[in-house]
């Protein structure tokens, strides 16, 4: 019975003991994979086609993303929807606002459709590239996704132009137009990152 008694006390010491040690040995691993996954992410915007950008947007989301180059790629689309979203959404209260000048209207609607389909370009984008892991031909998706965020570029650059080549009010310039040029190099960071995932 004491010997029981015993043996029990030794078992309770020593899992308490295991249980202290691994709860402080937790801290340290947990910080050295956060930095390692935030490593992963400056590494891969280092040479994007804009770094700060894709650092901005891309960052935050370091643990999410792991070290996973798919991730990566499928958080930088879901960021660049999300920012086109806003955006098409102040310009489309910009284009009903009642002091609007109707050249500048002209200019926002242009603007408005232009978003509208990118939105729609880099979501098809985003379902290619989540369907890697089911997809037999690889190669394949992967191209549609180049093509679909080209399609969005591209859009998005229209949009910009018709700020540049036409007289539009500075006031709606500073209100829209760097939102949009930001779009376009979210857009442009997905691309670079698609075409380096190395499948």
């Amino acid at each position: 019975m004491e010997q029981t008694r015993y043996l029990s006390l030794f078992f309770f010491t020593f899992m308490s003991m295991a249980m202290a040690m691994a709860m402080a040995a937790d801290p340290l691993s947990a910080t050295t994979t956060t930095q390692a996954y935030t490593n992963f992410v400056k590494a891969s915007c280092n040479a994007s086609s804009y770094p700060s950008v894709c650092l901005t947007s891309l960052l935050p989301y370091a643990n999410a993303v792991k070290s996973n180059p798919i991730r990566l790629v499928k958080q930088a689309l879901s960021a660049t929807v999300k920012s086109a979203s806003a955006t098409r959404s102040t310009v489309s209260k910009l284009v009903k606002g009642k002091n609007i000048k109707k050249s500048d209207a002209a200019v926002l609607k242009d603007c408005f459709e232009e978003l509208k389909d990118s939105i729609v370009e880099i979501t098809d984008s985003l379902k290619a590239v989540s369907s890697l892991g089911s997809s037999v031909n690889k190669r394949f998706a992967i191209s549609n996704a180049q093509t679909w965020t080209s399609a969005a570029i591209t859009d998005v650059y229209t949009c910009i132009d018709e700020f540049s080549d036409q007289k539009v009010s500075a006031a709606v310039k500073k209100k829209i137009r760097s939102s949009i040029v930001n779009i376009a190099r979210r857009c442009s960071n997905a691309l670079y990152l698609i075409n380096h995932l190395g499948i």
